[in-house]
């Protein structure tokens, strides 16, 4: 499941690879993506905002990946003359073949598709300088319950459900308060939280260290409550907690 330090890192990984090379060859299994279409293109970069992945190419071509839950990019050695199976795309440039498996979402875009989409999202939640107050201000927007605003991609983005339990968690908030009630020193935890939720995992290589998600029916390490599990509109995904501990 990708969220946000698990997209940064591996944005990163592909800038590193990618970046100011040329593709000698690309095998597309979507229609969408005609080889040709990338064959003979340099990249310029690759960047992120949120869970969304840009690779900008010359001429005003860019790949915008979404990898949702199973998409992921490998790097094969050479120029491969097969590639896995669940391979969507394939870009050999030189010293190695990067792969796109199981994109999910995968299409080609110029810039101004590029402006458009990044409109759509909140402040990000990963960017540095932290946008404390544009945060702040989303969030106080919404009637949402504060699990969902979390979620919202249009409110915050690159928090997932992982994270936004952990965050919860840790600033004491019960998910099902409505983020525009949440303010004063509680508001501040959680602007706090948010961050320090999502570099740790970064700093682990994209793991986590859970201490509600999935712990459903186990005890809480801090107060030896059960931990509890809800779903709520419109996502209905599942949002872990403890009772005692988020009043």
């Amino acid at each position: 499941m990708s969220e946000g330090p698990q997209v940064l890192r591996r944005t990163e990984w592909l800038d590193r690879y990618l970046a100011k090379r040329t593709v000698l060859r690309c095998v597309s299994a979507r229609t969408e993506i005609p080889a040709e279409s990338l064959t003979g293109r340099q990249v310029q970069r690759a960047f992120c905002k949120g869970k969304h992945i840009f690779i900008e190419f010359d001429s005003d071509v860019l790949l915008h990946n979404h990898l949702l839950m199973r998409g992921t990019w490998k790097k094969l050695s050479g120029n491969q003359l097969f590639l896995p199976d669940d391979t969507w795309l394939g870009l050999y440039v030189g010293p190695y073949t990067m792969c796109n498996l199981n994109g999910q979402m995968l299409r080609l875009v110029n810039q101004a598709d590029v402006i458009k989409q990044l409109t759509t999202l909140g402040p990000d939640a990963m960017t540095q300088p932290y946008p404390t107050d544009e945060i702040r201000a989303a969030l106080a927007a919404t009637e949402l319950p504060i699990s969902e605003a979390l979620l919202d991609q249009s409110v915050l983005a690159g928090v997932g459900n992982i994270a936004k339990s952990e965050i919860l968690f840790q600033t004491g908030l019960d998910p099902r308060v409505p983020a525009n009630d949440v303010n004063g020193a509680t508001m501040d935890r959680l602007l706090e939280s948010i961050p320090k939720v999502l570099w740790a995992s970064y700093h682990a290589g994209g793991r986590w260290v859970c201490e509600v998600y999935r712990h459903v029916g186990q005890r809480c390490k801090i107060c030896n409550s059960v931990i509890r599990m809800v779903r709520l509109a419109p996502s209905k995904r599942a949002t872990y907690f403890c009772p005692r501990c988020q009043r």
